[in-house]
């Protein structure tokens, strides 16, 4: 093969690796303020802020149950990390006598998380205080 070709082979080579490279980095998303993410179930959570200190507000609204369609104030932590990060927030449920927290690893790659929850009730301990699940929380459309 002649020298030429090889150079231009390797310079093509060259420039697709940079293109990929910039649509994948493209493709990500960052964990930030102004961003939504909806469940499986429905459920909204909304990032106001997001401090350096990786502290986070914002709402998380239901659709079902005690308080549905309202959004309620949610706190957290975030902790970033090259593909994506470990999250954790969690909602007084003011009216509801309980609270929930839900905890995950964020992925830039897909801008999606799968949360673990707890929700426990203010009572007296009882067999059925503290329910568990998970959902899938996906990037909202604007």
């Amino acid at each position: 093969m002649p020298a030429t070709f090889i150079r231009v082979i390797a310079c093509a080579a060259v420039v697709m690796a940079a293109a990929l490279a910039q649509a994948n980095a493209q493709a990500e998303t960052k964990l930030a303020a102004g961003l939504s993410w909806i469940a499986d179930d429905g459920t909204v959570l909304t990032i106001t802020a997001v401090a350096p200190n990786g502290q986070l507000t914002g709402t998380v609204t239901t659709q079902a149950g005690c308080d549905a369609k309202k959004p309620q104030p949610m706190t957290g932590w975030y902790y970033p990390a090259a593909a994506g990060g470990a999250l954790a927030f969690s909602v007084n449920w003011e009216s509801c006598n309980s609270v929930t927290t839900w905890s995950a690893q964020y992925s830039n790659a897909t801008g999606s998380f799968r949360a673990l929850w707890h929700l426990a009730i203010a009572s007296a301990p009882v067999w059925n205080g503290i329910v568990a699940g998970s959902h899938l929380f996906v990037p909202q459309k604007k």
